[in-house]
């Protein structure tokens, strides 16, 4: 796609909606799924061990298709990237809804992973193209699209989709989301690309897998993902643990949730001012303190804890998300996210089982709180080890009064 980075006019203003729409559907595309997972088990006669598989599957998958994607857009430019990862992403999220047998439905859900596995990386690519000069604060502004999107899916999906779509129950959501895409896919074909584009370099990735600081944010991405599907899969039951009723502890989630926009969207603006690492600093800390409340005073101002992790996750995730936009050049953006995405992702498929085997092994979850302090101890290891990336604030670099 053609870089545009002083563009003016509404080009630039469509590129970041339609990169928003694009984290949009990332998160209801996945996050959907849980809300009506026992729908889903109920009709196509779905064991629990089946359930569970299925909703790792897109996690997995994007982490498997993370690197291909960088290796793609090299070979056919973040346009064509884009529409190929939409239709396929499109194509299995509404598919899921025609099933009525599971492997139909794991093959899908599979299909609609890869296409958010594919998706991902270019986003980061399309800011270093198009908004170089405020890489943070456009970042703030498109992945603010995952928060809203897995809102979206954990909030609507039961007292207003179901009910709205009727005798479809689940398969309507699905279908929903799947028209966002679509639409989404439709726009980006009124968006020029670049003409005569010359294939990129694949030397790139090897160059890549060689970089300090690439392996090093891979770690940052890979702790707070793994923290985070950690405590979506385990806080309720935490809570529960005390005795709470479902409707009390879930609403410990909607804390975590509230957090995740304020950090996702407020964390790499405030990057843009006061630079990369102290922002990474102040929210590894944070989920230090998060979690120590959890370990030691729960439910005493219970909401504070998950809504102080949520805070600091989020701002984990989007900063680093900026960081390959900061220091590669265009054609080593999509290799640097990919190596990201695919380590960050890897632990997901784990985490939370180990977090769960622990629980049925000792019969608390205090062992599970301590191994997310230990998780933030490692994240605050690589943190200290990260340099200031923000080109504003580098060393010999001009700062903005």
């Amino acid at each position: 796609m053609r870089p545009a980075r002083r563009a003016g006019g509404a080009l630039p203003v469509v590129i970041l909606a339609l990169a928003w729409l694009c984290a949009f559907s990332a998160r209801t595309n996945t996050l959907t799924l849980g809300p009506v997972l026992p729908l889903i088990q109920k009709d196509l006669g779905m064991s629990y061990a089946e359930s569970g598989l299925l909703f790792s599957i897109p996690v997995v998958m994007m982490g498997l298709f993370a690197i291909p994607s960088g290796l793609i857009i090299a070979r056919l430019g973040v346009k064509w990237v884009l529409l190929l990862s939409l239709a396929i992403l499109g194509a299995g999220g509404g598919l899921r809804a025609t099933t009525t047998n599971v492997p139909a439905m794991f093959v899908f859900t599979a299909l609609a992973g890869i296409g958010i596995g594919l998706v991902q990386p270019v986003l980061p690519r399309l800011v270093k193209d198009w908004f170089a000069q405020r890489t943070g604060t456009m970042t703030g502004v498109y992945s603010n699209g995952f928060v809203v999107g897995a809102l979206a899916a954990t909030t609507l999906t039961v007292p207003v989709l179901l009910p709205a779509f009727g005798a479809l129950t689940w398969r309507g959501p699905f279908l929903l989301w799947s028209a966002v895409v679509w639409a989404t896919a439709l726009a980006w074909l009124f968006v020029p690309g670049q003409r005569h584009r010359e294939k990129e370099s694949l030397r790139p990735f090897g160059r890549i897998f060689r970089n300090r600081l690439a392996w090093i944010v891979s770690g940052v991405f890979f702790t707070q993902t793994v923290m985070f599907y950690i405590l979506n899969a385990w806080l309720v039951n935490y809570y529960q643990s005390f005795g709470w009723s479902l409707g009390q502890a879930a609403s410990t989630l909607g804390a975590l949730t509230a957090g995740s926009v304020i950090g996702g969207s407020g964390g790499p603006m405030a990057s843009d001012r006061w630079g990369r690492r102290p922002l990474l600093l102040v929210s590894a800390l944070l989920s230090i303190v998060g979690v120590l409340g959890l370990l030691f005073v729960p439910e005493q101002v219970y909401w504070l804890w998950p809504f102080i992790m949520g805070v600091s996750l989020s701002a984990l995730f989007t900063v680093s998300l900026v960081i390959p936009v900061d220091v590669a050049p265009p054609d080593e953006v999509g290799a640097f996210s990919g190596l990201m995405m695919a380590v960050g992702y890897s632990g997901v498929l784990g985490g939370p089982a180990v977090i769960g085997w622990m629980r049925d092994v000792s019969g608390t979850h205090v062992w599970g709180v301590l191994t997310l302090l230990a998780m933030c101890f490692v994240q605050l290891g690589l943190v200290l080890q990260t340099p200031e990336t923000a080109p504003r604030l580098r060393p010999g670099s001009v700062q903005e009064a």
